[in-house]
């Protein structure tokens, strides 16, 4: 969140002031990245309701980057990468999304529809740290400069913004920038109005009459992202404002003084408010940044304390750091190492099914190994340092993920485990081409893998014998793929040969278009999570007798796997909580998959294993696996279809009805084709695994009754 109340005071002040576009021709401009997506992008209430990404993302975002080309400004986006530490419990906050979510489902349920979309806004569906993997491709399909900070953007854009060759011109983001050592900062660029928005750090410091360190200190009591507002002011009896603010340290001279001044005041020492306050200063004073030499030091680091790990974080390796900023992997697993915790909030649905609980915690051997992954090239600090999970439904209740090896070596998720097992994966250059060559394809992707393996003798090829540096693209995320379905028991570790899952895989893996989505479902068959039966907590039924109920359930689950095509439009058409349920096993998932094999790419880095300096990191992870999470449109696009054949439609009736129902989609007939197509794949991958005895004959015939009742509810 932005300086509370800030930009209030600038506009009352009419401290805002406004120059051409054109004036910012040939710039070099550093942009807030987080900042920037969110100012840009519009409101889609629906995407609390639905998962997923806007529907209008990928359109905006290039009409912006358009923008600077036509205007001849040369954008550089820095986006934050750490956290930094927090000393707070975690859920020792209110988070009040869910019961925003709850009621807008309340009034969507009773026809209010405005209302519904009204608390769905209010419920911040839009993180966006969710969206960076599809932002950073869209921005490198353009050839658009973007890094990420090791920590803050707004430090790393002050450090190059104040460099002595000036790496940036001009800087474009919220009021956080200024409590940093930047004297103008651009709030707003209006394209199609042909001017931008600017505030000068000289003129607030004037207005307020206060030196740059008292303006600092008004804006850590003032309340941002790291330090709450001052409690005091933050009372029902006084009405918060920034001037109050600037009233209290023009009385106390300084921060420290004012809160010494309240120190009697029970909201302080309740909320340890004093050392919340020297930690956020010094956190901004001494902020790490990268600097010219790849090397992360702290701002102002002739007067940088020794203890800077208490206010910023432990200490990683600057060669983590530089894959950070380079996009070779993302913040979210280095994150909970730091900070020892992995905090599980609730999902878009409020993940009040017990299925759903017990699935986070099945989930946890999955994170760990992730976790062991990571920490295994690290200093034996991290090797032992403590990590535990907590879940928003049990707020205190402490899930160790044991990711360090135990004296007996018999840990099934310690690091050396994890990562020795995966040691004879360095397949050569020459089998990935000649592999290339056969299957007819130019890309490195799941189908490719499990296909390159399809006999005894070509997995015996995949058998390591002498370790050789991975140099090339391909052979880095062959090799990471590979690793990802091993662990995953598809996959033998001593021959490289299907398991039962691995041969229910290939037999399903017929479109490289559908492999994420066959990947996943067999996932969640294994867990027991796609199913036909309805969770615990259920919101609605379809329509039917039983079994045609329970066959709309399956079928709607499965096919909301896959993606569909969308309008660039706000979502317009029925929605269904049940089936978001559903999604939120499947982010989880994917999510944890993804982590993974980030960290199995980092690992083959940190430990040597491939070239390390070269030009496409982002590339290398901009080919793995679940890049973006799906939406639900497939699955009630599905579920209506099939709703209108119980109710006696015939097939083409039913397409017509479905098709009038959902304008945002672009072609219900050929997305609802590829569904159809996709359960095929599934269908026959779970007659492979019951053939091989792993999979039980009522789950196979769960499959087996919602297969037949659609191949008479096709068009």
């Amino acid at each position: 969140m932005p300086i509370r109340h800030f930009d209030i005071f600038t506009a009352e002040r009419r401290l805002i002031q406004t120059s051409a576009v054109s004036q910012l021709k040939e710039t070099r401009l550093g942009i807030d990245g987080n900042y920037w997506l969110r100012k840009v992008l519009a409101k889609e209430n629906a995407v609390t309701a639905m998962g997923g990404l806007p529907l209008r993302l990928v359109e905006t975002l290039e009409k912006e980057l358009e923008g600077f080309k036509s205007s001849g400004i040369q954008p550089i986006f820095v986006f934050s990468g750490l956290s930094i530490i927090r000393k707070d419990k975690p859920f020792s906050t209110e988070d009040t999304r869910p019961s925003h979510r709850a009621a807008g489902w309340d009034f969507y349920d009773r026809g209010k529809v405005d209302l519904a979309m009204s608390n769905w806004a209010s419920s911040s569906a839009i993180n966006s740290a969710e969206l960076l993997n599809t932002v950073f491709h869209i921005l490198n399909k353009n050839k658009v400069e973007f890094i990420r900070a090791p920590y803050s953007a707004w430090a790393q854009l002050a450090f190059m913004y104040t460099h002595p060759r000036q790496l940036v011109n001009a800087v474009c983001g919220g009021s956080e920038l200024l409590m940093w050592d930047i004297d103008k900062m651009i709030t707003t660029i209006d394209f199609e109005k042909g001017n931008y928005l600017w505030v000068s750090k000289r003129t607030v410091l004037q207005d307020l009459h206060v030196s740059d360190e008292q303006f600092l200190d008004i804006c850590i009591l003032a309340g941002f992202e790291y330090c709450p507002s001052f409690p005091p002011l933050n009372t029902s009896h006084i009405s918060f404002t920034f001037n109050g603010v600037h009233d209290l340290i023009k009385q106390h001279k300084t921060g420290f003084n004012a809160i010494q001044a309240y120190s009697d005041n029970p909201t302080i020492s309740k909320t340890n408010y004093i050392d919340t306050f020297c930690r956020t200063r010094c956190a901004i004073k001494y902020h790490l940044v990268m600097n010219d030499d790849c090397e992360v030091k702290p701002m102002n680091i002739e007067n940088a304390p020794n203890d800077i790990h208490e206010f910023i974080g432990y200490r990683l390796p600057d060669e983590l750091y530089y894959y950070l900023m380079r996009g070779l992997i993302g913040p979210q697993s280095v994150n909970s190492l730091v900070s020892g915790v992995l905090i599980e909030s609730a999902p878009l649905d409020n993940g009040e099914s017990i299925e759903y609980h017990n699935f986070l915690t099945q989930l946890l051997n999955i994170r760990t190994q992730t976790l062991s992954l990571l920490t295994q090239p690290l200093h034996p600090f991290y090797k032992t340092r403590k990590v535990s999970s907590y879940f928003w439904f049990e707020p205190t209740e402490e899930q160790i993920m044991h990711h360090q090896p135990t004296p007996e070596g018999h840990n099934a998720t310690a690091l050396n485990t994890i990562y020795e097992k995966t040691s004879s994966w360095n397949v050569t250059k020459e089998f990935i081409d000649g592999e290339l060559k056969r299957q007819n394809v130019d890309t490195i992707d799941i189908k490719f893998c499990i296909n390159s393996v399809h006999n005894a003798g070509t997995a015996n090829k995949t058998i390591s014998q002498h370790e050789h540096t991975l140099v090339e693209k391909n052979e880095i995320v062959a090799n990471v793929l590979w690793k990802t379905l091993e662990i995953r028991d598809f996959l033998t570790s001593s021959k490289h040969i299907y398991t039962p899952w691995g041969q229910a895989l290939f037999t399903g893996l017929k479109s490289s278009k559908t492999q994420e989505a066959l990947l996943t479902a067999l996932e969640l068959i294994r867990f027991e999570v796609l199913t036909n039966k309805e969770y615990s907590k259920t919101y609605s039924h379809p329509l039917g007798d039983e079994s045609q109920k329970k066959h709309i359930i399956l079928l709607s689950r499965a096919l909301s796997l896959l993606p569909m095509n969308l309008k660039s439009s706000p979502w317009t058409g029925p929605l269904n909580r049940d089936v978001l349920v559903f999604n939120s096993f499947v982010k989880a998932l994917n999510r944890s998959y993804r982590n993974l094999c980030e960290m199995l790419t980092l690992s083959l880095f940190l430990n040597g294993l491939v070239k390390k300096e070269r030009t496409d990191y982002f590339q290398i992870t901009d080919s793995l696996p679940y890049l973006a999470d799906p939406n639900v449109a497939l699955g009630l696009v599905c579920k209506f279809y099939l709703e209108r054949i119980v109710e006696g439609q015939s097939a083409l009736e039913a397409l017509s009805l479905t098709e009038k129902a959902f304008p945002t989609c672009i072609s219900v007939k050929s997305d609802l084709e590829t569904g159809f197509e996709f359960w095929n794949q599934l269908f026959q991958a779970v007659q492979t695994l019951l053939k091989a005895k792993s999979m039980t004959s009522t789950t196979f015939e769960m499959f087996a009754g919602a297969n037949e009742w659609l191949n008479k509810s096709k068009f």
